[in-house]
């Protein structure tokens, strides 16, 4: 007789292994809802851990699983020849980019300690040449890689250090991104003055040139800065930038940003019933499973300040179901930490069901500390309404 396999069990009898990742997210992807629990008071409390595994339907998944996977062993190591190849010629600068090339398909993998090892033996080549951008490049990769970990001192750290390289090398994007990456590092830690800095220090770098998607993604930076800081005016005003080099690019794929910051900003104002209004039309638009979701997080919270709290439930069900489909781990957190919220809402201390998933989520995926300590935080605000 065939047992019912709840998918935590499922998810913890796999050995913690970098080629089983894949594996993992198929198995989350392919999960379905307990039946037997869906008519029951506790369903109201499902979370990831309490779906049923289909090991079954992930077995047909096995081949093409395996087959990713040679492929992307095959495209790092054609990468790799390359770079021999180019030693071979004396070219250390373009074998430093063979290995920044190897180490994007394993950080497009899901595989940040493989990618960091090519990053770090691109840099090492990197230097030797006179043509040392290959070296900027490195650096700015191993900068996204340590700011992904959450170890931000570090990424800092590997982001100036690209910046330094590019402006040597008379690299513009490179500088740029760096610049980029940096304000990027400084948000995540609240710091939104040298945010704005170095944000406004890639503005500076692109004038005069033409329209570019790192402009508008850096004049939408600015709005968010400047919003944080309670510059509404100047926040719209940054957005209307953006809007305009959107539009100027036809880059569809910045229309549902700039449509969620205008929300965000209705928010920011008071005005909850125009920022709904607007995040459930930028919803309406094109965009990515990540994208769409994120955006979905942010109308979540907007019906939380409005008390829909039957609606942002059926909205973070709609998002988990979203996450479970296109196996996009990281919103999963999200959906448990906006039920947690809808449950302290309603006074109801069950909800720590909710935070406990989320914080299993944070250990098992290896999500940055700051999702963590946020988590932290709001578990906390629930159990301190509780008298625990």
């Amino acid at each position: 007789m065939t047992r019912r396999l709840k998918l935590d069990h499922a998810l913890r009898a796999l050995p913690e292994m970098a080629d089983l990742a894949p594996l993992r997210e198929a198995l989350i992807g392919a999960s379905r809802e307990d039946g037997d629990r869906a008519w029951a008071a506790s369903a109201s409390y499902a979370t990831l851990d309490t779906r049923l595994a289909d090991p079954a339907r992930v077995e047909t998944q096995v081949r093409a699983l395996a087959e990713q996977a040679r492929e992307r062993v095959e495209a790092v190591m054609r990468h790799s020849v390359q770079a021999l190849r180019a030693l071979e010629e004396g070219d250390t600068a373009a074998a430093a980019r063979a290995l920044v090339a190897a180490g994007e398909v394993e950080e497009e993998a899901g595989r940040p300690d493989e990618a960091e090892r090519c990053y770090r033996a691109a840099l090492a080549l990197g230097r030797k040449p006179r043509d040392r951008a290959a070296e900027g490049l490195a650096l700015r990769r191993l900068g996204r890689v340590a700011r992904e970990r959450g170890e931000l001192d570090i990424a800092l750290r590997f982001y100036r250090s690209g910046y330094d390289v590019a402006l040597a090398q008379r690299d513009l994007e490179g500088a740029v991104v760096a610049c980029q990456g940096l304000g990027n590092v400084y948000v995540d830690q609240g710091m939104w003055e040298d945010a704005r800095e170095w944000y406004l220090r890639g503005t500076e770098l692109l004038n005069g040139r033409p329209p570019s998607r790192l402009a508008w993604q850096l004049f939408s930076n600015l709005s968010v800065v400047a919003r944080r800081k309670g510059e509404l005016e100047r926040s719209a005003r940054w957005l209307d930038r953006a809007e305009a080099v959107v539009k100027a690019l036809g880059d569809e794929q910045g229309v549902l940003p700039v449509e969620n910051g205008r929300a965000r900003l209705h928010v920011a104002r008071g005005d909850l019933g125009e920022a709904e209004a607007a995040f459930r039309r930028s919803l309406e638009g094109q965009g990515s499973p990540s994208l769409r979701g994120s955006v979905m997080v942010n109308l979540a919270d907007c019906l939380l300040l409005r008390g829909k709290l039957r609606e942002t439930e059926t909205l973070a069900r709609e998002l988990e179901a979203l996450a479970v489909a296109h196996r996009v781990t990281p919103l999963l957190l999200h959906v448990y930490r906006v039920l947690g919220a809808v449950a302290r809402a309603r006074g109801d201390g069950e909800g720590f069901l909710f935070y406990e998933q989320a914080l299993e989520l944070c250990r098992e995926m290896g999500f940055p500390p700051i999702d963590l300590a946020n988590t932290q935080h709001e578990y906390a605000l629930l159990e301190a309404e509780h008298g625990r």
